[in-house]
């Protein structure tokens, strides 16, 4: 029996839009609007603090209080499958307090870990791949989100930037003149320019794969499996996936 899909968006905005699409996308249907699968996508950003500010200054609300808020919401519609599209809420001292409320207010929908399901993605589809290059938030880079979790499994090595091209990569997410969250469609070209910066400093430090850990970060590589030598990995489609396999794998296209 296929489950609803629930969305916790706003996180950033075009995030959310660029995982339904995503979802539907992957989706195999008989061709008939009756047979997708039920999604729906909360979007209320003026409820969840930045992400990236909380971690470093620990001050005001935790976002998880905003995106618990929205999980309910989606749990009373009637979801029984719940992601976010954001990497940096993932950080334990959101993510946990969401799963923890969620527990706490009876919410039966499960919530998916987007770090844990592409590890999951990549072990299935790359298990050759050695070395890893992460793209991300300062957020997502001081908490380790990343870095911790596949330090756990053991299977790849992961590789930051050096402290000036996470900084590149920060700006070129968050910056008001050209940023992603800024200027999300279409995408910038002084922004997509930095990305690509970092990338080429992976690929000349041997890496053959790179994580665009922020999901605004794709919408800068729309239709891009690669860039020159390193393939590019979409926690976004993976997560479109994870999706529509804990809903009802039927549903789910073949890669």
């Amino acid at each position: 029996m296929k489950k609803a899909i629930g969305i916790i968006g706003g996180v950033g905005p075009y995030a959310g839009l660029d995982l339904n699409k995503k979802i539907f996308d992957n989706m195999k249907t008989n061709g008939t609007d009756q047979d997708y699968l039920d999604v729906y996508l909360v979007s209320q950003s003026s409820d969840i603090a930045d992400r990236s500010t909380y971690l470093k200054t620990k001050e005001g609300a935790n976002p998880a209080e905003g995106l618990f808020r929205a999980a309910l919401k989606l749990n009373e519609m009637g979801a029984a499958v719940i992601a976010i599209p954001c990497n940096t809420a993932h950080s334990v001292i959101i993510f946990d307090r969401v799963k923890e409320l969620m527990r706490l207010a009876g919410c039966k929908a499960k919530l998916l870990n987007i770090v844990e399901e592409t590890h999951k993605f990549l072990e299935d589809h790359h298990r050759d791949v050695k070395k890893i290059g992460l793209l991300g938030t300062l957020g997502t880079y001081d908490t380790k989100l990343y870095e911790d979790y596949f330090k756990k499994m053991g299977k790849f090595e992961l590789v930051n930037p050096n402290d000036e091209g996470k900084n590149s990569v920060h700006t070129a997410i968050y910056n008001l003149d050209f940023g992603v969250k800024a200027f999300s469609s279409p995408v910038k070209k002084e922004a997509k320019e930095l990305f690509e910066q970092e990338i080429e400093s992976f690929i000349n430090n041997d890496v053959q794969s790179v994580i665009l850990g922020c999901t605004e970060i794709p919408l800068a590589f729309a239709n891009e499996s690669s860039y020159k030598k390193a393939s590019l990995i979409d926690p976004t489609n993976i997560l479109a996936r994870a999706l529509i396999q804990y809903s009802d794998e039927k549903y789910l296209k073949c890669i």
